[in-house]
């Protein structure tokens, strides 16, 4: 069985450390703790790496944000997605920071890089949006807010989730999606025993 998680972001070190990134940096993480690099395949950063019987993939893509789907319904046909689990990983400015929604056939909800997705593979997929709050003053607009870097506390909350999400997805590969969305969906969500 292979389960793909494609982080949502936009490429480059100019946006790396921004809120709107927190797919990119999600799948970075995750494959530090696995020892993997990523290395480019056609429109894609790949990652790959085994947990117990299952091949996990991390895709980011090398495209901005508005046209991350791009190269990806051809991506998953090679990979044989019938036997497969495919999850997109983005931010969500409806949900507090901290809080995580693993969720499958929601619409895009303004969010240009799960359009993207949707309208190259043709539904919405299983997601996990993670919480990065609204702008706290009306003169910001959303687009700025998400562009911006993250707080420092903001890091540190992240960090300190991080091995939550890990657990979450490690779920999702050994008892399947249902017990994965009871655990994540949780507020907060508890730490791994």
């Amino acid at each position: 069985m292979k389960l793909i998680l494609l982080g949502l972001g936009n490429p480059g070190q100019k946006y790396s450390l921004t809120r709107h990134n927190i797919g990119h940096w999600f799948l970075d993480q995750f494959a530090n703790l696995n020892s993997s690099k990523f290395e480019t395949k056609a429109d894609f950063l790949v990652s790959q790496f085994l947990y117990l019987r299952v091949n996990i993939f991390l895709l980011k893509s090398t495209s901005f944000m508005n046209q991350n789907g791009i190269g990806l319904l051809n991506f998953l046909k090679i990979m044989n997605p019938a036997s497969d689990q495919f999850l997109v990983v983005h931010d969500e400015i409806n949900l507090p920071q901290g809080k995580v929604k693993l969720s499958s056939g929601k619409s895009a909800g303004g969010h240009n890089g799960v359009k993207s997705v949707i309208n190259e593979i043709g539904y919405s997929p299983i997601r996990m949006r993670i919480g990065i709050d609204s702008p706290s003053s009306p003169s910001v607009s959303m687009s700025d807010y998400v562009l911006e870097n993250f707080t420092s506390s903001e890091i540190a909350n992240n960090h300190s989730l991080l091995p939550k999400l890990v657990h979450g997805i490690h779920l999702l590969c050994d008892r399947g999606l249902s017990f994965a969305t009871n655990y994540i969906n949780r507020y907060p969500i508890p730490c791994p025993s």
